[in-house]
């Protein structure tokens, strides 16, 4: 803008930009350094000088945070614990609170973490896991649909049933009669 390069309205609509796209892509973080919005408002500042070193301040700042919340080794194996806890313990009452509690981590940064981790979030990842063990169970036992989703961790029948419909397509009931109907026309193995 000093240079001409770019008219004031657009050094002023790219600083927002910037700022959006850090605020969609650390919002956890974003909080630890201070508020950013201030500078998607450049004609606030008394001159474009204070506005950059205000902005460098921040960046900073941030910067600063951003490094020492994502110690990158430390922070992998935390996650990692904590998939494994979630993996043992899922048939527990768990949240994510209780498991970044478990591997000391910031919750917000566990958030973040684990769904790069682990591809989705949290809640999800744990009702898949709860499903699986569900769809195991209905396809080996013949305990009652309400025993299982008790046995793997859902503390309402009827959650149990519309979280795995939702999930299956299938309620509890109609997945059992259809993997029973699979295994009965199976081919036998003929050794």
């Amino acid at each position: 803008m000093a240079q001409g390069e770019k008219s004031p309205d657009a050094f002023a609509r790219l600083c927002a930009d910037l700022i959006r796209q850090l605020s969609a892509s650390y919002q956890n973080l974003i909080e630890l350094a201070g508020d950013p919005e201030r500078f998607a408002r450049l004609w606030d500042f008394p001159s474009c000088q204070s506005y950059l070193e205000e902005l460098e301040q921040w960046m900073d700042a941030f910067c600063g945070k951003a490094a020492e919340e994502f110690s990158d080794y430390e922070n992998k194996q935390k996650i990692r614990q904590g998939v494994q806890y979630v993996q043992q313990h899922f048939r527990e009452p768990l949240n994510m609170a209780v498991v970044s509690n478990y591997v000391s981590m910031n919750y917000s940064l566990f958030s973040l973490l684990f769904k790069q981790y682990t591809g989705g979030n949290f809640v999800s990842y744990l009702q898949k896991l709860r499903i699986d063990e569900a769809k195991r169970l209905l396809e080996t036992t013949d305990w009652r649909v309400n025993e299982i989703g008790r046995n793997v961790g859902f503390s309402d029948e009827k959650h149990f049933l519309k979280v795995f419909k939702s999930t299956v397509g299938l309620s509890p009931t109609e997945y059992r009669k259809s993997a029973l109907l699979l295994q009965q026309n199976a081919p036998k193995d003929e050794t």
